[in-house]
C-alpha cells in the first residue's frame, strides 16, 4: 500500500499539506493570491539596505521573503530562523543561489520576550510569521499578550534605529490591535504600508 497521503484533502475548501515546503510553494501563489503582492510591498516598504546589513527572516519557512529581499538587496546578510529542518534545507537552497552570505538557525519560536538567536540585527521580516508562532486557536485576550511578548522579543533583537517588517493577515488578531500591541512593545514609527482583503504590512522602529 502506497504512504501517499490522500489527493482529496487538496478538495478540502480550507485542506492542503501547508506544512510541506513543495507543496506549499507550488500551491501559494493559486490559493493566496495575496501573499505575492504581500512580499513585494515588504521589501518597497524598507529604506535602502547598505552591503552587511544583517537581516532575519523569522519562522522563514520556504525563505519566500528571504528571496524577496535579496532580489532587491543581494549584499545584505541573511539569517534564516525555523524549527522546521526540512523549511530551513528549502530556504536555504534558494537563498545561497542570491548570497554567499546566508545562514539558517534551527530554533524553536516562542513568545516568551527573549531576544532571538544570532542577532542583533538591522532588519526583521515576519511573512506570515507571527499567527503562526502565537497559535491560530488562541483565545483574543491570550492572542494580544503573546503578540505583545512577541513583539518585545523583536525589538530587543533589532539594532538601535532596526526595521520589523510584517507581512501576515488578521485572522488572530485584528490590524489595529496588532498595531497598538507593537506600540505598546517599544517599536516606534508603527504604521501600515499596505493592506489588500485581510493581508497587511506594516513596520515599526526599534
Amino acid at each position: 500500500m502506497s504512504d501517499l497521503p490522500s489527493w482529496k484533502k487538496n478538495l478540502e475548501r480550507s485542506g492542503g499539506y501547508w506544512s510541506d515546503g513543495r507543496w506549499y510553494d507550488l500551491h501559494v501563489d493559486r490559493r493566496l493570491p495575496q501573499v505575492g503582492p504581500m512580499l513585494d510591498e515588504m521589501l518597497l516598504a524598507l529604506p535602502p539596505l547598505p552591503p552587511g546589513t544583517t537581516v532575519c527572516d523569522l519562522a522563514c519557512g520556504t525563505g519566500n521573503a528571504a528571496v524577496t529581499l535579496l532580489s532587491g538587496y543581494p549584499t545584505v546578510q541573511m539569517v534564516l530562523l525555523d524549527e522546521d529542518p526540512d523549511l530551513l534545507s528549502e530556504a536555504y537552497s534558494k537563498a545561497e543561489q542570491m548570497t554567499p552570505d546566508v545562514e539558517t538557525l534551527r530554533v524553536s519560536l516562542e513568545t516568551d520576550g527573549e531576544p532571538l538567536p544570532g542577532g542583533p540585527y538591522d532588519v526583521v521580516l515576519a511573512s506570515l510569521a507571527l499567527h503562526a508562532i502565537v497559535g491560530h486557536e488562541v483565545e483574543r485576550a491570550e492572542a494580544e499578550s503573546r503578540y505583545e511578548l512577541l513583539f518585545h522579543t523583536i525589538r530587543s533583537s533589532l539594532t538601535s534605529g532596526g526595521h520589523l517588517i510584517v507581512g501576515d493577515h488578521v485572522g488572530t488578531l485584528p490590524l489595529y490591535t496588532q498595531l497598538k500591541t507593537m506600540e505598546r512593545a517599544g517599536l516606534e514609527e508603527v504604521d501600515c504600508a499596505w493592506r489588500q482583503d485581510d493581508f497587511f504590512v506594516a513596520g515599526g522602529v526599534g
